[in-house]
């Protein structure tokens, strides 16, 4: 059995040398190793040597088995390695998939709805598909009214249905207002956070498609400081207290009066730049004080109550607090983006 070991392991070796692919050395290695190969009959024949000497023949057979196997495994890295390819150990832990993250724009909604939690504020949702009468009508753009013009509807097909009930895409969380007066008797502060839609050109600073953040308050003796403090408080948290702000007069046709919040802009740090329009300042926070038609139509007594209201481009708010130079970015499939976040 020893003289078989012997002639066996030459020959194994004497073999591996002429073997030129993969499928050679498996036939070959099934030929040795298999249920008939040859090195598997010698091991049977174990049985028949001697008790005194079956000790060390034992050990002689493992040792030639490992000597065989790595004389295979030698072959089988030479044969990848001339086909020009890398060889791969199975044996290797795999490497551990990249595990995905949270989008910028959800941690700075995040950070927001803490801060307006923090100050009391309540959070409501509402339709994207929304009526005429919501997102226009109680809000105090009557029919025809120019200010409609400006945010440039995108009409769902309702056919026979009256002005006050087409149905369109909500152009702003606005028109959550009026449905959440009608089933919450004031005093009330309340938040809605959601995505709105307008047919509007697509730049470094405007979109289709883009997410709001409006927020009310209604009760007694509100003024228009109670609105400033709040924006200042707000923002502030958001970007850092050493954000620069600014207001301006305007007009809404759901509030007055009207203002419009700007803040230096952080990608030229008041410059000016593409996404400020070389002004270095960008509009960030429209408000004003709740105009009495809106508390009107959600039938709440506007010489009783008082209330302000304002709306956070909750998309560029994120461009603004990261100083990214773009809108377009938030919506990139370029991970590379996100990955830095």
């Amino acid at each position: 059995m020893k003289e078989d070991l012997t002639t066996l392991r030459k020959t194994v070796f004497e073999t591996l040398q002429k073997i030129t692919d993969s499928k050679q050395l498996d036939d070959y290695w099934l030929s040795v190793f298999g249920k008939n190969g040859l090195f598997t009959k010698i091991s049977k024949n174990i049985k028949t040597v001697p008790q005194e000497n079956r000790a060390e023949m034992g050990i002689l057979l493992n040792k030639t088995k490992k000597e065989i196997d790595a004389g295979f495994e030698s072959k089988k890295k030479t044969i990848i390695q001339s086909q020009h390819t890398d060889w791969f150990d199975v044996t290797i832990p795999g490497t551990r998939p990249t595990l995905g993250h949270l989008h910028p724009q959800t941690y700075a909604l995040r950070t927001l709805v803490d801060i307006f939690t923090y100050l009391g504020y309540q959070v409501a949702d509402g339709p994207e598909i929304e009526s005429d009468w919501y997102n226009f009508g109680s809000l105090n753009f009557p029919d025809n009214h120019p200010a409609r013009d400006t945010q440039q509807s995108l009409h769902i097909e309702t056919p026979n249905a009256s002005k006050t009930d087409k149905t369109i895409l909500r152009t702003q969380t606005s028109a959550m207002q009026v449905r959440v007066m009608e089933k919450m008797p004031p005093p009330f502060r309340v938040i809605v956070p959601g995505k709105t839609y307008r047919y509007d050109a697509v730049d470094a600073s405007h979109g289709f498609e883009f997410w709001q953040l409006e927020g009310f308050a209604v009760d007694k003796n509100i003024t228009l400081t109670d609105l400033f403090g709040t924006i200042d408080y707000v923002l502030k948290q958001l970007m850092g207290p050493e954000t620069k702000l600014r207001f301006a007069c305007t007009n809404f046709p759901f509030v007055e009066p009207g203002v419009d919040t700007y803040m230096e802009c952080t990608v030229c740090h008041g410059k000016g730049c593409a996404f400020c329009k070389q002004s270095g300042w960008s509009e960030i926070m429209p408000a004003g004080m709740i105009h009495p038609n809106v508390l009107k139509a959600a039938k709440i007594d506007s010489l009783k109550w008082q209330g302000f209201a304002f709306c956070i481009g909750l998309s560029r708010a994120v461009t603004l607090r990261y100083g990214m130079d773009d809108l377009r970015l938030l919506t990139t499939l370029d991970t590379r983006i996100l990955n830095q976040f």
